[in-house]
């Protein structure tokens, strides 16, 4: 059972989502550290295409054109 079906509360703030922790079982609790951790990390790391769009900035040759490099990764230049 999820913890929405087990708890169907507005939690509209910071203090009922607190109140709420509160008032979890202790294995619960570290499910939700867990889960919290992995939420802050995900937000930490940029999405894979962030990462490459980064490293490929400036990497485009001048008078290159997209049909070009989309022939290229077909194999077909």
């Amino acid at each position: 059972m999820t913890a929405s079906a087990c708890y169907n509360m507005d939690m509209s703030g910071i203090v009922e989502i607190e109140d709420a922790i509160e008032k979890l079982p202790g294995p619960q609790v570290d499910e939700l550290a867990v889960w919290l951790e992995a939420l802050r990390v995900r937000r930490a790391t940029p999405a894979p295409v962030d990462g490459w769009l980064q490293r490929a900035r400036g990497a485009a040759c001048p008078g290159e054109t997209t049909g070009k490099v989309m022939a290229l990764t077909r194999d077909e230049g």
